[in-house]
């Protein structure tokens, strides 16, 4: 039967694997970014746009990629992303949303201070309690 101790050493073990996992995941998501780069760039040196291999064709492909400026360069212009969006017709893809960790902390600020939620909070958040372990590097105290 395992003990207690058996289980936070297995839980302990599989936190630093999704660590690991996470760190490898990171270094090869740069690897295939590099490893693109290195291909695109011999293709067109090459003059090949389309190579096959392995049951698989890799066709070098002309892309745009559109990004939003950054609010420093917008306000440099007085320009308003969000305005200009909706000028242009575009507001249908503006989306609001809360970040998670966002709501959790604000809600956990709003109960402390109200000592609960409010009717029409109550009727859009939704409340559950529940248990976790939490895990803290121990600290050597002289």
């Amino acid at each position: 039967m395992r003990t207690l101790l058996d289980m936070v050493k297995e839980y302990q073990t599989l936190l630093e694997r999704k660590d690991e996992l996470a760190t490898l995941t990171k270094e090869n998501t740069a690897a295939i970014e590099a490893a693109k780069l290195e291909i695109t760039q011999q293709m067109i040196d090459d003059d090949c746009p389309r190579i096959s291999t392995g049951g698989y064709t890799f066709t070098l492909q002309s892309k745009t990629a559109y990004s939003k400026r950054s609010e420093a360069e917008m306000a440099e212009t007085g320009a308003d992303f969000f305005g200009t969006l909706r000028e242009e017709g575009l507001g249908d893809i503006i989306v609001e949303t809360v970040n998670a960790r966002t709501l959790q902390s604000t809600m956990s600020a709003y109960v402390e201070e109200h000592g609960e939620l409010s009717e029409a909070l109550e009727a859009v958040i939704k409340t559950y309690d529940y248990n976790d372990v939490a895990r803290r590097k121990e600290t050597r105290r002289k």
